[in-house]
């Protein structure tokens, strides 16, 4: 008997059909007349891994398949009695996806027509979602640098990096997207997350780029399983075990003498320990996978080794040269697949995250000398089992837990622990040594969660749960501050440098112009649980239309908002049911997580926090001699010094001890999770075989944004013109609680001197979620899955950012912290007009592959300001200049565009019949060394014309993008 088969995938719905790591093949089977075919044996097979599932269609022909894993290429057969057997070949699922099959069988012989849509690579019929999944071979083939995933997600060009938003030290790529902060990306690994609920910058353990199965970016992700983010999603699958054994090794190594120096400095002039003249990398990698045992079970582990070295120009009189800091990370990644029964899947994740970096944020550089140097560390654990039961055969359960901790999540170690001491040289630079400025901080995770999919006629629902537990805390901030074992200043040194650097000079207290120590307690825990309960329900209205409805409610007991619902709603259409035209759209609410860390502002700088006492020759609190340094205990008879507070909202009954909380103006009642609405409407088409356009709208209004604010604000201060300045004592006698306080003592307020007794506190910040942002974008991409030798994607955004506040920058502080609305909306610091991105690899004769990354972007903003404190408010305020009578607005600077041409050629070389295959391969990353900076010099200074160098580029790692650089590796893989 011959046989036909008409299959139709009609659309994979990325809304996490159930954990992002899993997929469903769902479908119908019908006769040739479009009846129901009941009893008809469906059978998906995994090329991969051998795993196997059969279910059969019920009465209405319709069957489901849910619960596979996404690794490996799917087999589908249909067999029923009298009619041929329809097959289809080679099926790629993504994760979190659903495809859904209709198959009709023939009894007659003939040909077999197959038409596939909705899978890896083809438009997604069934789904609203926006965003581009990355393969495990498209990511081994880009040129990254340092070869970390996190660079991924810019070949989106909906995401934007952020180095000069965040802490380079954290040796990651860090990226804005949607007009949402770089603390608003939710991470996702194998249904479980990677979130660091401390401080939310990048993945809590990032995966070595071997263990990588595939990488969804999804700039707007619209399932009500999602949530805790108004950014975008990184759902990642890690690469499981095979029925073969596999394997690969790498060694990597980019020479300092082929890369280009950074511009606008050299090693005379270098300012800082950021402003590199040399890096140098060596990395070697790992993998391996295979079956243990019975072929139940399956294995797979890769690691990493990075050894960096990067020299910072020291220009000091005091010891000319350069110094080294040495990076060294080391990563680590095993998995375990089993298969219990046919009913029942069982995997196991582990991995290792651990780097020291001898030169964090360019301690050590320009001035600043190796005996200042603190070493930073940072080791995250992160292990998950997860089990997918399927309990009928359109009944699943996925269940996940998790354990991560990070020991630390920080750490800053000084390399000479002591008292610090700093003496000026008449012949140029300061000498310093030592210091007790350090940091220990960890953070332990639990998680677990529980999702139970069911298909239901035309409905597939999805209900869940999912809770995450974070305690985490230790001793003072990131950098550390407290300086508990004090700090001589000295007076000028007229002498050789031998004499002002030896103990001679050092040990003599006459020398010493002040001392300075820190008292109060530094150390903080935080207890948070984020938890969420969400219903997801897609609704196959018609053939050609699907909708996606779902609610979620999250809380987390860290704020105090306790009504956080987000309704979500999609919906596509399959234009003429062909498969080649998608119009989809969608509205949602998203949440945003507040940072555990922002304890740390409440604690170390609340009432009972640190504070800095100095004392001049004479005063209460000068040491007697060097020896009797540090002071034991904060001297007796000595006025505590005036202090600025940092206090959390919303604990009006705690604070009143201190000051009456009344006489703020603006103090929050409440801390409060920023909420983002966001919406989307768009079309995807195949334009031609293995050719995929989709253009999208997206549109965000973000609100409660988290903003520093002073809540005893000083009287408005109005400039009308430039030069204008108001003495931080005259503004003090101006602030709510000063008034307050001076008439309860009965007497005033001197605006010309500081008296004594004077109030204790002067700013008092808190978190006001009074900040807002608006959003616009047109997304448009092109991609080309892998046939005819090329693989590649075409990535082009326009978007306006504004807002009145940017989310999670340092340093956001308004010009007057009595205007913080309109007057303070502008372009947002990460607003880039244009960003356009061409990835792709084209695969030619001779086993000679070519490809690489080009970016395209126009200049992001930069603040404008005076330089100087205008209104008094010291610490609260960043002044911005007036022009043309008016105070400029914020961000009203732009810099220069930036490109970077990144392309890689490798030679393929094949042994022993292909069973062994070697490729060698060189990269370079910006090719024509442009200078991309990211940084500008906004100090207009506080005349009439602007300063010297306002507008021009700053310098270092922090402020521009890495100059050309030419990296090569050799990789073995059987």
């Amino acid at each position: 008997m011959s046989r036909s088969a008409l299959l139709l995938l009609l659309g994979a719905c990325l809304a996490a059909a159930q954990t992002p790591d899993t997929a469903i093949l769902q479908g119908q089977v019908l006769d040739q007349t479009h009846g129901a075919l009941a009893g008809v044996k469906m059978t998906a097979r995994n090329t991969q891994s051998g795993l196997e599932r059969i279910v059969e269609t019920d009465v209405a022909g319709r069957f489901a398949i849910a619960g596979l894993p996404v690794a490996g290429r799917y087999d589908v057969t249909a067999a029923k009695a009298g009619f041929a057997e329809g097959r289809v070949s080679s099926i790629t699922l993504t994760g979190g996806s659903t495809a859904s099959v209709t198959l009709e069988l023939s009894v007659e012989a003939g040909a077999s027509q197959v038409t596939v849509t909705g899978v890896a690579g083809e438009v997604e019929t069934g789904q609203p979602d926006i965003g581009v999944r990355i393969e495990s071979g498209q990511a081994v083939e880009m040129p990254l640098l340092n070869r970390k995933i996190s660079y991924l997600p810019l070949l989106n060009a909906a995401n934007r990096p952020a180095i000069n938003q965040g802490d380079v030290f954290m040796n990651q790529n860090l990226f804005t997207t949607n007009g949402a902060g770089r603390r608003q990306t939710w991470f996702e690994v194998d249904g479980a997350t990677d979130n660091d609920s401390w401080g939310r910058q990048t993945t809590f353990s990032t995966l070595p780029l071997m263990s990588l199965e595939e990488m969804t970016v999804l700039s707007n992700a619209f399932s009500a399983e999602y949530g805790g983010s108004t950014g975008s999603v990184v759902n990642i699958v890690t690469r499981p075990g095979t029925s073969e054994f596999h394997g690969e090794i790498l060694e990597a190594w980019r020479p300092a003498d082929t890369a280009a120096a950074l511009s606008g400095f050299t090693s005379a002039n270098a300012a800082s320990g950021n402003d590199l003249t040399s890096d140098t990398l060596g990395q070697s990698a790992l993998g391996l996978s295979g079956p243990l045992g019975s072929g139940k079970t399956f294995f797979s582990l890769a690691g990493e080794f990075s050894r960096e070295d990067r020299a910072s120009p020291i220009i000091s009189p005091v010891a000319p040269g350069k110094f080294v800091g040495h990076y060294r990370g080391w990563l680590a990644f095993l998995r375990l697949d089993h298969q219990i029964n046919d009913r029942n899947n069982l995997f196991f994740r582990a991995d290792i995250d651990g780097y020291h970096d001898t030169n964090p944020n360019g301690t050590v550089g320009g001035n600043s000398l190796p005996t200042v140097d603190r070493i930073f560390r940072r080791r995250t654990y992160s292990a998950e089992l997860g089990e997918t039961a399927t309990l009928t055969p359109s009944l699943i359960n996925n269940v996940r837990v998790q354990f991560q901790l990070a020991s630390p999540i920080t750490e800053f170690d000084p390399a000479i622990y002591g008292t610090q001491f700093q003496v000026p040289i008449s012949a140029g630079g300061t000498f310093t040594t030592g210091t007790s400025q350090s940091a220990l901080l960890l953070n332990h995770q639990y998680q677990g969660n529980d999702v139970l999919s069911t298909v239901h006629g035309r409905h597939q629902i999805r209900f869940g749960a999912d809770v995450i537990y974070a305690h985490s805390g230790g001793n003072s901030k990131e950098f550390g501050g407290p300086i508990y074992l004090g700090q001589f200043v000295y007076n000028t040194c007229t002498q050789s440098l031998a004499y002002c650097e030896s103990q001679a000079y050092l040990g003599n207290i006459a020398n010493v112009r002040t001392y300075t120590q820190s008292y109060g307690n530094a150390w903080y825990t935080v207890d948070d649980t984020l938890w969420a309960l969400f219903v997801q329900d897609d609704i196959r209205v018609s053939r050609n239309l699907t909708v996606n409805a779902g609610l979620r409610y999250e809380q987390q007991t860290f704020t105090d908002s306790r009504h956080d619902f987000a309704p979500r709603l999609g919906f596509a259409y399959n234009v003429a049911g062909t498969g080649r035209t998608v119009v989809r759209g969608g509205f949602g609410i998203y949440y945003s997580q507040i940072v555990d860390n922002s304890e740390a502002n409440y604690a170390l700088t609340g009432p009972t926090g640190v504070f800095n006492y100095t004392a001049a020759p004479g005063q209460i609190g000068f040491p007697t001699s060097i020896a009797a340094a540090p002071l034991p205990a904060f001297p007796a008879g000595a006025q505590a010094p005036l202090r600025s507070l940092y206090i959390r909202p919303g604990d009006a009954s705690y604070y009143n001890q201190f000051f009456p909380t009344s006489t703020l103006i603006g103090y929050p009642n409440a801390l409060r999770n920023p909420y983002s609405d966001q919406w989307t409407v768009g079309i995807e088409r195949r334009i031609a075989p293995d050719w995929v356009l989709s253009v999208d709208y997206v549109g965000s209004h973000t609100t409660r944004i988290n903003r520093p604010r002073d809540v005893d604000p000083p009287a408005p201060f109005i400039r009308t013109a430039p030069g204008q300045v108001r003495s931080a004592q005259a503004a003090n006698c101006t602030r709510p609680y000063w008034i307050w306080w001076y008439a309860q003592n009965g007497t005033a307020c001197n605006p010309n001197a500081a008296t004594n007794p004077q109030p204790p506190y002067s700013v008092i910040q808190s978190d006001a979620n009074d900040g807002y942002s608006n959003y616009d974008a047109l997304d448009v991409n092109l991609r080309h899955r892998f046939s005819r030798r090329l693989t590649m994607l075409a990535s082009y955004t326009w978007s306006h950012a504004l807002d009145n506040v940017d989310p999670d920058i340092p340093g956001q502080n308004p010009n007057d912290a009595n205007f913080t609305g309109r007057v303070e909306y502008g372009n947002a610091i990460f607003d880039q007009r244009h960003r356009f991105v061409l990835s792709g690899v084209w695969r030619g004769p001779w086993g000679i592959d070519f490809g690489g990354i080009a970016t395209l972007a126009s200049g992001l903003p930069y603040n404008i300001v005076t330089g100087v404190n205008n209104s008094g408010d010291t610490g609260a305020t960043t002044d911005r200049p007036v022009i043309n009578g008016v105070v400029v607005g914020r961000n009203a600077g732009r810099g220069g565009s930036i490109y970077d041409i990144s392309p890689f050629l490798e030679r393929v070389f094949s042994f022993h019949r292909e069973r062994l295959r070697v490729t060698a391969r060189a990269e370079a990353f910006n090719v024509f060394n442009h200078a991309n900076f990211v940084g500008y010099s906004g100090t207009y200074g506080n005349g009439a014309t602007s300063g010297a160098g306002f507008g021009s580029p700053l310098v270092g790692i922090t402020n521009q993008l890495p100059a050309r650089s030419l990296q090569f590796s050799v990789r073995a893989a059987f």
